[in-house]
């Protein structure tokens, strides 16, 4: 399975879940899907970090806790 497919089934994951009202998740999450669609886990975490690399996907952070979150559901400053 390529990387190209993977990054679509994770950004399709991203999308699909995030309509349901939640929109940050945690790395742990998508590997778990992923895994169950048979891709592997350490493959998964390369692809998430491409695709914050290419800005398909972005970190949000608490401060004590750092989640993935799709760019147009990062929720935007208020000053």
């Amino acid at each position: 399975m390529g990387n190209e497919e993977m990054k679509k089934a994770v950004l399709e994951w991203f999308k699909a879940k995030s309509a349901g009202g939640k929109t940050k998740w945690y790395l742990k999450d998508v590997v778990k899907a992923m895994e169950e669609k048979g891709y592997a886990k350490r493959d998964v975490q390369k692809v998430v970090t491409e695709c914050i690399t290419e800005g398909s996907l972005m970190y949000w952070s608490s401060g004590s806790s750092t989640m993935l979150v799709l760019p147009e559901n990062f929720p935007k400053s208020v000053t």
